[in-house]
């Protein structure tokens, strides 16, 4: 039996059990509609008679489930609702996914006078600094700002934690194949199984954290960050991973050849940036990073010179492109209040609005990115948002993300909580 398998069939049990003591369980519920236009276009990888428009309605219903030392969130995801394409051939039928992101018992024991926290199970692992992408984030693949419904699935996970005078140290196993949702043949391949130890202290108004792993597909992973404050504005974060093997599609040296999924050695992955805030509710974050596992210049220039379909594989990479470079910018609702041209309007008061430019300076490629958010009501048990997303993939002609397929999409998301 296949180890998914046998992971959902794990997950129903102990789910009955859980139902059976309702009465002691806690349950949060949140819920997610999103209605999704996307425009499509030509590629040098797709070649259009007439542009593609796609529409689609998708719905997610979770629930955070608390019950002693036992934890649990699980997601119906309802994909394609309604579906719409002006093209016959895409044609496609609603369908419904039950998900457990997370399924974990947590507790403490005491071995001599040492307390020593313990946790088994499904669980979400999330030791990244970064906004823009989070290198220390091993185990499962994360999505960065997703601007519809995505659901996060945990890993199998065996952890001891101490916990001492300036911050923790951990000793984990995971097992990244007890996900439910298929991936990517990248992500599907890069499933592993491996142990490691993580040391985490907090020293003044900076934060350290280094991490050694060794699994099956990496062969051994080495990685560190830190988070300082510089001052009442300024916080500064970086983070850096190596590893000593690595799955990436290879291209060949014949042309026409397809590309190939192929295990590399000595990759590197660099983040640094910077986070500026203000009093008014201005808040900026300026990221750079570096992944050697992705297409460089000359392989991009490769594939797009070549076109053929197998080249589309470069966009399943961890990263599109070898460098990077994020801006981003969000206004606190209340900073309505402190200028006097918007200060009688009130319902600014609830509004968030959110802007992102992921750029490659490589190739001039962007990916433009706005949030506009609109809290409808929160009582403090229960909140609905309303939300318009718009995402824009533009840039030089000879950039990878303007050969991406789909040109822009926008969305109109209604989201809460009760």
């Amino acid at each position: 039996m296949k180890p998914r398998v046998k992971w959902i069939l794990l997950c129903g049990t102990w789910l009955a059990s859980f139902c059976s003591q309702s009465s002691e369980m806690t349950f949060e519920w949140d819920w997610m509609l999103s209605a999704e236009t996307v425009q499509q276009r030509e590629t040098v990888f797709s070649l259009m008679t007439d542009n593609e428009h796609q529409e689609s309605f998708n719905g997610l219903l979770d629930v955070q489930i608390g019950y002693q030392d036992w934890n649990a969130v699980v997601a119906l995801k309802g994909n394609d609702l309604y579906y719409y394409s002006n093209l016959e051939s895409q044609d496609k039928s609603a369908e419904a996914e039950l998900i457990v992101s997370e399924l974990f018992w947590q507790s403490s024991v005491d071995i001599s006078n040492t307390s020593l926290d313990l946790q088994l199970g499904k669980v979400r692992v999330d030791w990244g600094v970064g906004y823009g992408y989070r290198p220390l984030d091993i185990f499962t693949p994360y999505r960065r700002n997703p601007v519809g419904i995505q659901v996060e699935e945990g890993a199998g996970v065996a952890s001891v934690s101490y916990f001492d005078n300036q911050g923790e140290w951990s000793l984990i196993y995971t097992d990244s194949s007890w996900t439910q949702q298929e991936g990517s043949e990248l992500e599907e391949q890069s499933e592993q199984q491996g142990i490691g130890i993580r040391r985490y202290a907090l020293v003044g108004d900076t934060e350290y954290q280094w991490v050694a792993y060794y699994d099956d597909v990496r062969q051994g992973l080495l990685g560190a960050s830190v988070v300082t404050v510089l001052d009442a504005a300024w916080e500064f974060h970086g983070s850096a991973v190596y590893q000593s093997k690595y799955l990436s599609y290879e291209q060949s040296n014949i042309t026409l050849y397809p590309v190939t999924l192929e295990k590399e050695e000595n990759a590197y992955q660099a983040l640094v940036g910077f986070t500026w805030a203000n009093d008014v509710g201005n808040s900026i974050v300026l990221e750079y990073w570096y992944d050697s596992r992705a297409w460089g210049k000359s392989d991009w220039k490769n594939a797009l010179t070549v076109a053929t379909p197998s080249y589309q594989q470069g966009f399943n990479q961890a990263n599109m492109v070898q460098h990077n470079m994020m801006f981003h910018w969000s206004l606190d609702p209340n900073a309505w209040s402190t200028w006097e041209w918007s200060r009688d309007i009130s319902w600014l008061s609830q509004f968030t609005p959110t802007f992102d430019v992921l750029y490659s300076p490589e190739d001039n490629g962007v990916i433009a990115t706005q949030w506009l958010n609109y809290l409808l009501h929160d009582s403090g048990d229960s909140s609905i948002e309303m939300e318009l997303a718009a995402r824009f993939l533009t840039g030089s002609d000879d950039s990878a993300y303007a050969n991406l397929p789909d040109k822009h999409m926008l969305l109109l998301n209604l989201k809460g909580r009760f």
